[in-house]
C-alpha cells in the first residue's frame, strides 16, 4: 500500500483514540473550572442543560458520583460549541493570559486617573455607559488624597481597583 494511500485512510478515519481521550479530558477540566465560577456567571452560558449539570455537580460531594456528574459535564460541552464558555472560564482563572491582561488593564486606568488623565475617564465612560461617574471621580479623589498623604496603607487605592474591577465583571 503507497504512503498516500495510508494517510489519506488516516484522515477519513479521524482522531486517533488518544486524541480523543485527551480532547474528552481538556473538557473535563473545563468542566471543573466551571464549577469554581459563581451562579450569576454560570447563567450566561447558552447552554441550559449544561447550567444544571454544574449545579447538581456544586450539589453533590460523593467523589465517584462527582467523578461522573463531571464526566457528563465533559459530554455536553463536547456536543456545544465550547468557545464562549472557554472565554468565560479564562476570563475569571487567574492563570490565564486574558485574565492577566485584562488585571493589567485595570491597574493602567487607576494609575491614569490617579495622575489626573482625563482622557481614561472618555475610554471608561465609553467602555461602560451605564458607570456611576461622580461615584468613580470620588473614589479617584479620595485615592489621590491619600496618595499625597501615603503614610496609610493605601485603602482607596484598593478600593477604585476594586470598583473598576467591578465593572468589568458586570
Amino acid at each position: 500500500m503507497p504512503e498516500e494511500d495510508f494517510d489519506d485512510e488516516l484522515e477519513e478515519r479521524g482522531p486517533s483514540k488518544s486524541q480523543r481521550k485527551r480532547d474528552m479530558q481538556l473538557l473535563r477540566e473545563l468542566g471543573e473550572k466551571l464549577l469554581s465560577l459563581p451562579v450569576d456567571h454560570l447563567e450566561k452560558i447558552s447552554e441550559p442543560a449544561i447550567i444544571t449539570a454544574v449545579q447538581d455537580c456544586k450539589k453533590i460531594t460523593k467523589g465517584n458520583a462527582r467523578k461522573r456528574q463531571i464526566q457528563f459535564i465533559g459530554k455536553l460541552l463536547a456536543k456545544s460549541d465550547i468557545t464562549e464558555i472557554q472565554a468565560m472560564v479564562d476570563r475569571f482563572d487567574a492563570g490565564s493570559r486574558s485574565h492577566v491582561t485584562q488585571f493589567h488593564k485595570l491597574e493602567q486606568w487607576r494609575e491614569r486617573l490617579i495622575e489626573g488623565d482625563n482622557h481614561v475617564l472618555d475610554e471608561i465612560f465609553a467602555r461602560f455607559p451605564g458607570v456611576d461617574r461622580q461615584h468613580l471621580r470620588h473614589l479617584t479623589r479620595k485615592a489621590v488624597t491619600e496618595r499625597e498623604k501615603s503614610p496609610e496603607p493605601p485603602l482607596q487605592y484598593r478600593k477604585l481597583f476594586q470598583y473598576l474591577k467591578s465593572l468589568e465583571l458586570e
